[in-house]
């Protein structure tokens, strides 16, 4: 077996169905679940803890056969991980959590960094759905923090809105100043646009989620989410960037 897997919660589940990659997974003796927040309040994180005990068992019996003790351990990590109490619990099951107090290390650095956020809106009245005018006025102010900042991030819901508001930003920047970052886009494309705003090529990227995680692009002046994040620690990613 490799020494390190990286898959996805669905992978593992699939994995687990099938009797070689048991075999393969019986030694396992660490999973770490990265960006632990991201499917802890979801159907995902359910169907992963369910995976996670499924695992445990495994490496429990292939443990016992062997005649040595059981140490699979689970690691959860996040930079917005709240609240972290209930988090634990989530990552090493009911089995072991007393009391609702989860039987494990917190590690909780505490760091908060100092934010300047600001909250800006169109000068129109808004409506149930905006105007291509009022879109007009909004790409008109972000093209002016742009150019108020070294390098920018845009960060939007959709890939498609990603794709639009990049064009409608090269045309007020020019091309070579916007790029646009989401998952239908081919990985050295990504790439390319990562190392472009690393190197300061880029004035801005507008990106999707593909861009809020653990990627290094470099500093950052200000980011600009255009929309309703959806969640305080999508956001939280976002403007940490």
């Amino acid at each position: 077996p490799p020494h390190i897997l990286v898959t996805t919660p669905e992978s593992l589940y699939v994995l687990l169905g099938s009797p070689r990659s048991r075999a393969m997974l019986a030694s396992v003796r660490a999973v770490i679940v990265d960006e632990i927040h991201a499917v802890a309040a979801s159907k995902r994180g359910s169907h992963l803890a369910l995976s996670l005990e499924r695992l445990d068992a495994l490496t429990a019996a292939h443990a016992r056969e062997r005649g040595e003790p059981h140490r699979l351990a689970r690691i959860g990590l996040s930079a917005t991980q709240k609240p972290i109490d209930e988090i634990a619990r989530f990552l090493v099951g009911a089995a072991n959590t007393e009391q609702g107090v989860a039987d494990c290390a917190i590690v909780d650095i505490c760091y908060a960094k100092q934010r300047d956020l600001a909250l800006e809106l169109p000068p129109t009245p808004l409506s149930a759905v905006m105007s291509n005018d009022q879109w007009e006025q909004v790409y008109g102010r972000v093209a002016e923090l742009v150019l108020q900042h070294r390098t920018t991030l845009v960060f939007v819901n959709t890939r498609r809105m990603a794709e639009r508001a990049s064009r409608h930003l090269a045309e007020r920047l020019g091309k070579e100043a916007v790029a646009a970052h989401h998952g239908s886009l081919a990985k050295e494309t990504r790439l390319d646009a990562e190392q472009r705003l690393k190197r300061g090529e880029l004035k801005v990227l507008v990106a999707t989620a593909s861009l809020e995680l653990g990627l290094d692009i470099g500093d950052v002046d200000l980011v600009c989410q255009l929309g309703s994040p959806r969640s305080i620690a999508a956001f939280l990613q976002r403007a940490g960037r």
